[in-house]
Formats: C-alpha cells, structure tokens, sequence
C-alpha cells in the first residue's frame, strides 16, 4: 500500500477485485468464474486512491515496486494523457530487469495513453462480442492487441458481474503471457 504504508493494499474502488478476477480467480470450484491464469500469483499494489486518482510518482514507485519484488510482468490497467519522463525511466527500469508491462489503452475515443502508447510496453484495446472495435477504445499505431472488452469478473462483496473497458481487456493479455512464460521461462 503506497498510499497508507501500515495498512493492507485493500481494494476500497473495485477496480483492483475486477481485475484480478479476469487474470486468476480460482477455477475447477464450482463458484463463480475462472481467472485466465487461476494458478497466478498476484501481487496487489495499492497507488491509487478510493476514486482511482492518482499520482504519476506514486504509480512509477508501484510499477518500481513490482520489479524489485521480483514482478515478472506487470499488467497497468489505467493510463495517463500525456508523456512522462519519469514514466518512460520507469519503463525503461522494468524492461532492463526484463520485466513485461502490458497496458490499457484507454476509453475516450481518443490516441492511446501512457503508459500503453511507450513503444516497447504492449498496448491492449478492446474487442467486442462481434470482433468489432467498440467506439471508445482507444486507438493509434502504438496498439498491439485487442482482447475481450466485456467480461464477466469478480467484484466488491464476494460477488461477480459484468464490466467494460481496455481495463478488462489488459489483464487477459498480461495472463495469457503469464501462460506462456510459464511453458517457455526463457522468453
């Protein structure tokens, strides 16, 4: 927790529970859904507050954090308007520890957002039940991927439903390379 250094990284927005729901609920129990990769290991890191605000220092030290934790990918399903020097050093920070940043791309119709739009982090849009780009994804030559952008997941309150965004498409992506770094450790 970044926020508040004595407390748990607890998920008081929701945002945290979806996501992690998307890459590893636990499978094969006859309750609610199955995560990607329902064997992951996920390490929660808590740099935004209870409205989702926060500051590019503090996800920096989130994104630092993971990789000196021992992170091997580390999936960002939030985004910034504009370049940053100290998220492009970041970015650089993880690459050089061989660490994989997969990110959202956006949802505003607009270009891609950082850190999804550096060139060597993998930038995720959405696709629709239709395998159609839905209106607000976020686009530009700096995209990728395109997975999923309503899925079914884990939220608040031991309960599951429905969600939205390249938030949700993101988190598929950073489990599918989890999977395989799994079967090919070398990548």
């Amino acid at each position: 927790n970044l926020l508040d250094r004595g407390a748990l990284p607890m998920d008081d927005n929701g945002h945290g529970t979806r996501i992690a729901g998307v890459i590893g609920a636990l499978g094969n129990n006859s309750h609610g859904i199955t995560g990607v990769m329902w064997k992951a290991n996920i390490m929660p890191i808590k740099a935004v507050d209870r409205s989702g605000t926060g500051s590019e220092v503090k996800l920096a030290e989130g994104i630092r954090y993971a990789v000196d934790q021992g992170a091997d990918i580390v999936v960002l399903s939030l985004g910034l308007y504009k370049y940053s020097p100290l998220m492009q050093e970041t970015v650089h920070y993880a690459e050089n520890n061989g660490v994989l940043l997969v990110a959202a791309a956006g949802n505003e119709n607009k270009q891609v957002k950082y850190p999804a739009a550096y060139p060597t982090v993998l930038a995720v849009g959405g696709l629709d039940g239709n395998r159609s780009v839905p209106t607000n994804s976020n686009f530009g030559p700096e995209l990728d991927l395109v997975a999923p952008w309503r899925v079914y997941t884990t939220i608040l309150g031991d309960d599951y439903n429905y969600d939205t965004g390249t938030s949700m498409a993101a988190p598929q992506v950073a489990a599918a390379a989890a999977l395989l770094l799994k079967q090919h450790p070398d990548l």
